[in-house]
């Protein structure tokens, strides 16, 4: 876990349902969690458990039938600039280089100080050179790298990820999350993260929050205390994997 022990988070029994058909979905169901300042939560859990929508409510876009999602001790009912997304369909505009990708938070900074945090930002995500570049001349992973750029310019307190490595091959989503880390280090903001991959929620969180199957519930909260970059070969390693496996109900995973 962060060294921090600030709340930055809190999701105080928060519960959603959705009207589908006309009949009633419920997708949460009283999710109780509180994340620290600078921490890198997991969101782990099966298709349609609702991680989705608990980043949903926490960025504002989505209200709670019961409960709150407070972020610095104020309830949110809103988006807000400094709550950022980032998804797994590349959510850059193909006619914009870059650079333009990069500044489009930056539209109200000064022209010195949005050219500054551009290319700061653009170094940060290991695209130097690539700043005139369009999104057709690059890879899948520089795609997401622009992405992670552009959340990062407008120096945001909470970044809401939802799955945004699926599309990657196996081996670029291994370089991306080296890259999450080594970024997340270095800038500490809080990241919420959502996947169903079990080697990337240990491979990246701090703590690893699992879903039971709809109507989601936290069905635990596992600490993973390993130091990046992580030995997959590790015993501790395989001990919280089957533990997660095992929680997820799945036996046969080794």
């Amino acid at each position: 876990m962060s060294n921090s022990t600030k709340s930055k988070v809190i999701f105080d029994r928060v519960s959603k349902s959705f009207d589908k058909r006309g009949e009633e979905l419920c997708v949460l169901e009283d999710i109780n969690l509180e994340v620290q300042e600078g921490e890198f939560i997991c969101l782990l859990g099966p298709s349609g458990c609702g991680k989705s929508t608990m980043l949903n409510i926490a960025g504002g876009f989505e209200r709670p039938d019961t409960g709150s999602v407070t972020i610095d001790g104020v309830e949110i009912v809103e988006p807000s600039d400094k709550r950022v997304f980032v998804f797994q369909e590349y959510g850059i505009f193909p006619w914009a280089s870059v650079w333009d990708n990069v500044c489009l938070g930056l539209r109200k900074v000064p022209r010195a100080e949005r050219d500054r945090v551009a290319q700061e930002t653009i170094d940060l995500v290991g695209l130097t050179g690539f700043e005139k570049a369009y999104p057709m001349e690059l890879s899948g992973g520089m795609k997401q790298r622009v992405e992670v750029a552009r959340a990062l310019a407008v120096k945001p307190d909470v970044i809401f990820m939802d799955e945004p490595f699926g599309a990657l091959d196996s081996l670029t989503r291994l370089t991306m999350r080296s890259e999450l880390i080594r970024i997340w280090k270095q800038e500490k903001p809080t990241i919420l993260f959502v996947t169903h991959d079990v080697d990337e929620s240990i491979q990246l969180a701090d703590r690893i929050v699992v879903l039971s199957s709809r109507p989601g519930r936290i069905a635990a909260i596992i600490d993973v205390d390993l130091a990046h970059p992580r030995d997959l070969a590790s015993e501790q390693y395989s001990k919280i994997k089957g533990e997660l496996y095992e929680l997820l109900g799945v036996k046969d995973w080794g």
